[in-house]
């Protein structure tokens, strides 16, 4: 028991500190992991701990462990069904984020109930008949969600990763349901539960050999996507992502103080008054900027409300029109979805200017295209497409063009932090964003929403 103890405890160890903040779902299989090691050690203290300190005579702190195990049993009891399936919920991206914080205080109400149904001395003593009442639905919904979590994906990448959590966690949690609850509720005092260390112990060895094949909760072994995260971290200030945006708007600005002189030589006032008013715009982009950047850039504060992603892909087009058909440019849009996606809309426009300015500076050919494409997915969410022809991304490039400070571009202006920005933006949002790409055919940059960022009632 003591060995299923500190392995639990690792694994919670590992993955606290291995994986980003704002993984909602890794944080409650963190709490898992913790109530069920104080359950491992609970066991280790009846018995392993206190019979060998009788043996050897040692009674002074066998009344601390009694109280101890005492707690841990009871906080393993009623803490793990909670944070299963509150994991499960999460997880499965079933429910929308607002939907989540009610649910996690409501689901969190039988564990305070179980306190009057519970007699704590001289002894614990659990009414499993109550308990199994409403572990039984939190563990078998649980179980459920895992499942459609795993059948509904689409990505054939997220679907192998979802079906190895599946393995590891479903038959773990149920084996630990069936000895632990219902044999507890139907024969008390059987302890069957010391056979729960063998389900663990067979979790353990899936997700060894998950770990070392090809990654499995976000951790992997030597693999891109852990590379990544980590590269994150040499991201040490607002400053390089403020620089970046005011290279972007510093560039428009030069574009249209040229066309405004060229006006004035000509005399249009017209030409020159349009041109004027779109520096002011671009000024107001970097100027709000400005007020969002934090001190650093770890962490990505969103201000969220419910934003018309048509109109916001619309607006990237129409602020960036000019420039494209004076470079022979032609941008053409397929909206098959009119999504009403919850989420932070400044932050959303810098990725989508972001991406659409890469793709205008990597098009190298006479008739340049750009396509953008949005789309409701199989799974509820929503995709947007950006595609380009230009010169598009080596092999050896692409599993890198995210890193901070890496850049396709020789321009010794370009510092290679869009695409990391983005990067961000996209994972605080719950989201993701990928990129394909063939050398001289282009590239198209693909972002997914979830079905909880999406307001179906809003549509």
């Amino acid at each position: 028991m003591l060995f299923a103890f500190f392995l639990t405890l690792l694994l919670a160890i590992i993955l606290f500190f291995t994986q980003p903040k704002e993984n909602e779902a890794n944080r409650w299989m963190v709490t898992f992991c913790l109530t069920a090691a104080m359950g491992a050690l609970s066991a280790a203290i009846d018995i392993d701990i206190i019979p060998e300190l009788k043996k050897a005579g040692i009674v002074f702190p066998i009344h601390f462990l009694v109280e101890l195990r005492i707690y841990c049993q009871f906080l393993c009891q009623v803490i793990t069904p909670y944070a299963i399936l509150m994991y499960s919920i999460v997880y499965s991206e079933i429910v929308k984020v607002k939907t989540k914080r009610i649910l996690a205080y409501v689901l969190g109400i039988p564990m305070v109930i179980m306190i009057f149904f519970t007699d704590f001395y001289p002894d614990i003593e659990i009414n499993f008949q109550v308990l199994l009442i409403w572990t039984a639905p939190y563990y078998l919904i649980a179980s459920y969600l895992m499942f459609k979590a795993w059948h509904r994906e689409v990505n054939t990448y997220r679907k192998k990763g979802k079906f190895r959590v599946f393995v590891i966690l479903v038959p773990l949690w149920l084996g630990v349901f069936v000895l632990n609850n219902v044999m507890e509720a139907v024969h008390p005092n059987q302890q069957l539960y010391r056979i729960v260390p063998l389900f663990f112990f067979i979790a353990y060895i899936l997700l060894g050999g998950f770990l070392f094949i090809s990654g499995v909760f976000g951790i992997k072994v030597k693999v891109e996507q852990q590379v990544l995260d980590k590269s994150m971290q040499i991201m040490s200030g607002g400053t390089s992502i403020l620089n970046h945006t005011i290279k972007n708007e510093v560039s428009k600005i030069k574009f249209f103080f040229n066309i405004a002189q060229n006006a004035i030589e000509k005399k249009d006032l017209d030409e020159a008054q349009k041109s004027i008013n779109s520096v002011f715009s671009a000024i107001e982009g970097i100027d709000n900027m400005v007020d969002r950047i934090r001190a650093k850039t770890e962490e990505i504060v969103l201000k969220e409300s419910n934003v018309e992603m048509v109109s916001l892909l619309k607006e990237c087009v129409h602020g960036i029109k000019d420039i494209f058909n004076r470079k022979g440019i032609k941008i053409t849009t397929e909206f098959k979805d009119n999504a009403i996606f919850y989420g932070d809309e400044m932050l959303l426009k810098e990725v989508v200017n972001n991406i659409l300015n890469n793709a205008m500076e990597a098009i190298n050919v006479p008739k340049g295209m750009i396509h953008i494409r949005m789309f409701k997915m199989k799974n509820g969410g929503v995709s947007i497409e950006i595609s380009d022809n230009g010169k598009g991304i080596p092999k050896e490039e692409i599993n890198r063009i995210m890193e901070p400070y890496f850049s396709t571009k020789q321009n010794i202006k370009n510092h290679g932090l869009g695409l990391s920005f983005c990067y961000k933006v996209i994972r605080a949002h719950e989201s993701e964003i990928m990129v394909k790409s063939e050398v001289d055919k282009g590239t198209t940059v693909i972002i997914h929403f979830p079905r909880i960022r999406i307001n179906q009632n809003l549509k």
